[in-house]
């Protein structure tokens, strides 16, 4: 699997379809208040099936780097225990299965490595393989130094302990980060909802100040220009709130 993209199932696809056509038809009655608006489906079902897929990849990403993270945990502690490399590999997937289920994410791609050094294959060459998929920079950096330790007799002892308190270093800040900015990102979706809601709420129970905006031409470009200025006020407060690390 190349977790570097995010294929979508049926149900994903039944989630961001239900999502941008209840999306639309809001917008429909908001902006124009005729079924007409529903043809902005098209523009707003790309934007959301983007905006989903990107999400799925990046948690995704997160769970995978996290079960990346007690894999090597458990190969560090077979080492200590004086396994030999290839056999620390193996109590790690057993270790995997019991913390996740064999159906885990990592359960799968360490049997495959397993699979693979079972036939002979040195163990370098699958997690290379396996890091170039991950798309996480950190596994990829930790191939890349465990298989030249590999060549040049290195400790691989220290080497898995230095790329696991990276890791959880790095995830520690990102929990921090992501605590501080909860609220931050609480009242940037209130924020970016509120529009919708005054203009719902002016339909409702102020109907004859909006009436000229709809149902003619002149009413139709103010309102698609109006539309089309909250949609880069949405694009700016995501980037706002989107940092990575």
């Amino acid at each position: 699997m190349d977790y570097r993209r995010y294929r979508c199932d049926m149900r994903d696809n039944l989630k961001w379809m239900g999502a941008s056509l209840g999306i639309t038809a809001a917008l429909s009655w908001l902006f124009y208040q005729s079924w007409y608006g529903m043809a902005l489906v098209v523009p707003v079902g790309i934007f959301w099936r983007k905006r989903y897929i990107e999400s799925r990849k990046k948690e995704r990403q997160r769970e995978l780097l996290n079960q990346f993270k007690d894999g090597m945990q458990a190969v560090s502690a077979a080492l200590l225990a004086g396994y030999s490399v290839e056999n620390a590999w193996r109590e790690a997937e057993a270790e995997l299965c019991r913390l996740y289920g064999r159906g885990a994410l990592m359960s799968k791609e360490w049997h495959e490595m397993n699979a693979r050094i079972e036939m002979n294959e040195p163990i370098e060459k699958p997690l290379l393989a396996f890091a170039a998929r991950s798309g996480c920079e950190d596994v990829e950096s930790f191939a890349e130094v465990f298989a030249f330790a590999k060549r040049s007799g290195g400790n691989f002892a220290k080497i898995i302990r230095t790329a696991i308190s990276r890791i959880k270093g790095k995830m520690e800040v990102e929990q921090e980060i992501a605590t501080v900015l909860a609220g931050k990102k609480l009242e940037g979706r209130i924020m970016n909802v509120m529009p919708l809601f005054i203009l719902a709420y002016m339909n409702l129970t102020s109907r004859e100040f909006l009436q000229a905006l709809y149902g003619n031409p002149f009413g139709v470009l103010v309102m698609t220009a109006a539309l089309g200025v909250y949609a880069v006020a949405l694009k700016l407060s995501d980037r706002i709130l989107d940092i990575c690390i």
